[in-house]
């Protein structure tokens, strides 16, 4: 079965950057078909118009605006998005939610691979893409879990809580299904922190509406309104009496 290709645009403002991509791409991901590149949000406007890529390897930082600039122009979005990036510091809100992935500069060879992996047949795109432009213009609350064999769409207001177990994350959700993922807690806490999440221990993030109660003995700990039961931190005990105060 031969496998799927895909057209797709380098938008980095460095000239450095968008090369050190392209021969990345050329050497390790053979479906990755570049038919250009773009400096700056205004030019990757007019890329995007004239190629229609598939799929766009996009930095944040760029004269006349950001990536998500760009993508505000673009919404509802026809492509998929790899964010490529020097900057760790982003939550990326509502964009990350649904972009396909996020890598950092300098460019690790296996995460761009398995980024590319994470491209599916065009078939399948659709739904997606939609998801992605949806949730830009504020219609749905989604965030995108890679998991072995596909990616899936969940509504943030079906995450009951997060765990984090080494280099994995558990996810619950509210029809009881436990969910697991290959990436480090950090990562959907830095995500999630401004939609109703809060992290209550080294390894564990609620969602605030599923909270329950608060066991202020034997170390202290939350009861959700599933039943589970979540250790909070010494450092974070005055964070959930707070949170508790605000939900009155």
């Amino acid at each position: 079965m031969t496998q799927p290709s895909y057209t797709a645009l380098i938008v980095d403002d460095e000239p450095n950057n968008r090369e050190n991509l392209a021969r990345l791409l050329a050497q390790n991901c053979p479906t990755i078909n570049v038919l250009g590149t773009a400096a700056s949000v205004a030019e990757a406007v007019n890329q995007c118009k004239r190629f229609q890529p598939e799929v766009v390897f996009l930095d944040v930082e760029m004269p006349g605006g950001n990536g998500f600039t760009l993508l505000g122009k673009l919404a509802p979005v026809p492509f998929k998005v790899i964010f490529v990036t020097a900057y760790d510091a982003y939550a990326l809100d509502a964009i990350k939610c649904s972009a396909l992935d996020y890598i950092l500069k300098p460019i690790d060879k296996t995460e761009l691979i398995n980024a590319v992996e994470k491209l599916e047949p065009k078939a399948f795109q659709r739904q997606q893409l939609d998801n992605l432009g949806a949730f830009l213009q504020g219609e749905q609350k989604k965030i995108a879990l890679s998991l072995a064999d596909e990616i899936r769409l969940v509504k943030l207001e079906d995450i009951i809580r997060i765990e984090a177990d080494n280099n994995y994350c558990h996810f619950w959700l509210s029809n009881d299904e436990e969910v697991i993922v290959s990436r480090h807690l950090g990562h959907y806490y830095d995500l999630l922190k401004g939609l109703g999440f809060v992290r209550v221990h080294q390894s564990h993030l609620i969602n605030r509406t599923f909270l329950d109660r608060f066991i202020k003995k034997d170390g202290g700990y939350l009861v959700l309104t599933n039943g589970h039961q979540v250790p909070v931190s010494r450092t974070q005990k005055e964070q959930v009496i707070l949170l508790f105060s605000d939900l009155r």
